[in-house]
């Protein structure tokens, strides 16, 4: 498989084996709250609302790595 890949053996385990990363993680926690946010309230609730919900609760939900507006 790793030749099929065109990877070594030793790169692909350092990466299998390597931690979630911050960001990963506060990805999967961030949709965690919206799937819970969105199924508290009837799934009615569109972006704007479940955003307004997340920034209450303190949790920032935007993008700052994004550029433009």
């Amino acid at each position: 498989m790793c030749r099929w890949l065109g990877v070594s053996r030793s790169g692909f385990y350092e990466w299998r084996d390597r931690p979630v990363s911050a960001t990963a993680d506060r990805r999967t926690r961030l949709k965690t709250m919206i799937r819970e946010i969105f199924a508290a309230n009837h799934e009615t609730y569109g972006y704007r609302r479940v955003h307004a919900v997340l920034a209450r609760s303190g949790e920032a939900a935007y993008r700052p790595s994004r550029c433009g507006p």
